[in-house]
């Protein structure tokens, strides 16, 4: 009998996985579906949903609803005026949010032990955990994808639901 909880035990052992990221949604958020196994790497957090942007549990932009959808039932979100530059691609609040981590990031990595094989502090990854609602447009999207590129955040990790099998 101790031999069968033995097993038991090295079995759930085995198969208990541990993460230290802890990716929260938000209520109302709906993601896609993937059947991917892979556990993201920890990094930054962005959640978009069709109404705002929230960075690092910040909202930092909010959408207004398209004139053309008022009243319909299923409305449809867009940048204000406002938000945006260079010629409507860029992020503004997005942007600035983004490079005040990458500096506060960097300023950490300066002043931490850890160095390459050369004694250079560690480099900045430039990655960040986008989770967005699987109703947002790709425009929306690529505006946002863009706004990262430009704050120096070249890996972005599209997060989504894992199937159940």
């Amino acid at each position: 009998m101790l031999d069968i909880l033995v097993i038991i035990l090295v079995f759930l052992l085995k198969s208990y996985a541990t993460s230290t990221n802890s990716f929260s949604t938000v209520p109302g958020l709906k993601l896609p579906i993937s059947r991917a196994t892979v556990v993201p790497p920890d990094s930054l957090h962005l959640i978009v949903t069709p109404e705002a942007i929230t960075f690092d549990n910040v909202r930092i932009v909010e959408f207004t609803q398209s004139p053309s959808t008022l009243g319909s039932d299923s409305p449809a979100y867009e940048f204000k005026s406002e938000d945006l530059d260079e010629q409507g691609l860029r992020v503004v609040p997005l942007f600035d949010a983004l490079t005040r981590a990458r500096e506060k990031s960097e300023l950490l990595r300066a002043k931490s032990k850890a160095r390459d094989a050369s004694g250079n502090p560690l480099p900045f990854n430039g990655a960040i955990a986008i989770q967005a609602d699987k109703r947002i447009k790709y425009d929306t999207l690529r505006k946002i994808m863009y706004t990262a590129g430009a704050a120096q955040y070249g890996t972005f990790r599209l997060l989504a639901l894992r199937m159940e099998q």
